[in-house]
C-alpha cells in the first residue's frame, strides 16, 4: 500500500539556514523532512512520508505573499500530496503569517487536508483562523514535540475523514468547521439550534471563540505641540552596551527605563539590541533609527516641541503575551504621568 504523501512548510530558522540575518532568503524545496519535520514524520507513522520540505525566509513570505503562496500551492499540487502541514509557528509573527496564509491557500485551492498550529495572539491566527485549521499552541517552542504530536494526530484524523467537532472541543482557533458547513449548504441540527437560541435570547454554546480585545479610546492632545514634553517608548529591545539588566530577546518579563539625560544623540558604541524578532543591524549602526533621540532634540531647537523626556523605556515585544504587554503599558504610563510627559512616540520593528 502506497504511503500518504506529506508536504511540510517551515521557515529559515527551523530549516537550519540561519536566523534574522537570513530572514530574506527565497523559497527552496528539499527532499524529505527537515527540522521539526523529522519528528512530524515519526508521529504520523509508517503509513505517511514527508516527501518534500518547503523552506522560506520569514521576511520573504511576509513581504511577498502574492509571489510565494502560489508557488507553495503549486509544489503541493504537483507532488499530489495527501496532507499539508505548516510550522508549527507558535507566536512568531511573520512565521505565523506564512503558516496561516499557506495553510489557508492549500485548504481552499486544493481541498486537501491541511493544518498548522499557532498561539492565540499570533497575527496569523486572527487573519486565517476562519479559513483553515489552526490548532492552539503555546507561546513559544519549548513544547515543540508535544505540539508537533498534536498536529500529527489531528492531521491523521483529517486524512481519515473523521468528524471534526467545534474548536472548543477539538482545540483549534476560529470557526472554520462551521463556515465550511455553511458554504457547502450542510447546516446541521446543532447549528440551527444555536442560531434559534441566540435569536430568542436563550443560553447557547458557540464554537466561534471570539478574542477579548479591549477598546482603547484615542487620547486628545490638550495643549500646543510646542508646549509638550515628549517621551520615547520602544519594543525594539534597545539596551545599554553589555545589556546590564539582562533584557531577554523574546517573551519579555519586564521593561526598563534608561537615562538619555544630556544626550543630543544615541551613539552606537553605547547601545545594543536584545531582540530576536528582526534584523537589528541597522539599529546597531545607528540607535537613533529605532529611538529617535537626535530628531526630537532638533525639534526642541526649532521650537516644534518643548522638551524631550530624560529617559526612554525599552522592552522586547516579540512573543510577549498580551496581558504582560498591558502590564508593561500601565507601569510605563504611570511613570510618564509622574514625570509630566504630555505625549509619547512608540517605536516598533
Amino acid at each position: 500500500m502506497a504511503k500518504k504523501k506529506v508536504v511540510h512548510y517551515i521557515n529559515q530558522f527551523y530549516a537550519g539556514v540561519g536566523g534574522e540575518t537570513d530572514a530574506s532568503v527565497g523559497l527552496s524545496v528539499h527532499e524529505g523532512p527537515k527540522g521539526p519535520g523529522v519528528f512530524l514524520g515519526q508521529c504520523l507513522g509508517d503509513d505517511y512520508e514527508v516527501v518534500k520540505t518547503i523552506v522560506c525566509g520569514d521576511n520573504t513570505i511576509a513581504e511577498h505573499p502574492e509571489e510565494i503562496i502560489p508557488q507553495i500551492v503549486d509544489i503541493v499540487k504537483n507532488e499530489a500530496a495527501d496532507l499539508f502541514v505548516a510550522g508549527p509557528g507558535f507566536n512568531a509573527g511573520r512565521y505565523g503569517l506564512g503558516c496561516g496564509n499557506a495553510t489557508a491557500a492549500v485548504t481552499e485551492q486544493l481541498e486537501i487536508p491541511a493544518v498548522t498550529a499557532l498561539y492565540a495572539e499570533n497575527p496569523g491566527t486572527d487573519l486565517y483562523k476562519n479559513r483553515c485549521y489552526i490548532l492552539q499552541s503555546d507561546n513559544n517552542a519549548h513544547h515543540m514535540k508535544e505540539v508537533v504530536a498534536q498536529v500529527a494526530k489531528f492531521a491523521k484524523r483529517l486524512v481519515d475523514g473523521d468528524n471534526i467537532a467545534d474548536g472548543k472541543a477539538e482545540g483549534y482557533h476560529g470557526a472554520v468547521r462551521l463556515l465550511r458547513l455553511i458554504i457547502q449548504y450542510r447546516l446541521q441540527k446543532e447549528h440551527l439550534q444555536c442560531f434559534l437560541a441566540k435569536y430568542t435570547k436563550q443560553p447557547f454554546h458557540t464554537e466561534v471563540m471570539m478574542p477579548n480585545h479591549e477598546e482603547i479610546p484615542v487620547p486628545v492632545l490638550e495643549k500646543p505641540l510646542s508646549e509638550c514634553k515628549i517621551a520615547i517608548v520602544t519594543d525594539g529591545g534597545l539596551v545599554p552596551k553589555g545589556n546590564p539588566d539582562n533584557q531577554v530577546p523574546t517573551n519579555s518579563k519586564f521593561y526598563r527605563r534608561y537615562s538619555v539625560a544630556g544626550m543630543d544623540t544615541l551613539k552606537p558604541e553605547d547601545w545594543e539590541v536584545s531582540h530576536q524578532g528582526y534584523n537589528s543591524a541597522f539599529v546597531a549602526e545607528d540607535p537613533n533609527r529605532l529611538v529617535p533621540v537626535d530628531a526630537l532634540n532638533k525639534m526642541v531647537e526649532k521650537g516644534i516641541i518643548r522638551s524631550v523626556n530624560d529617559a526612554i523605556y525599552s522592552t522586547a515585544g516579540v512573543m510577549t503575551p498580551m496581558e504582560k504587554c498591558k502590564e508593561f503599558g500601565e507601569g510605563i504610563a504611570a511613570e510618564l504621568k509622574r514625570d509630566g510627559v504630555d505625549a509619547v512616540i512608540e517605536t516598533s520593528t
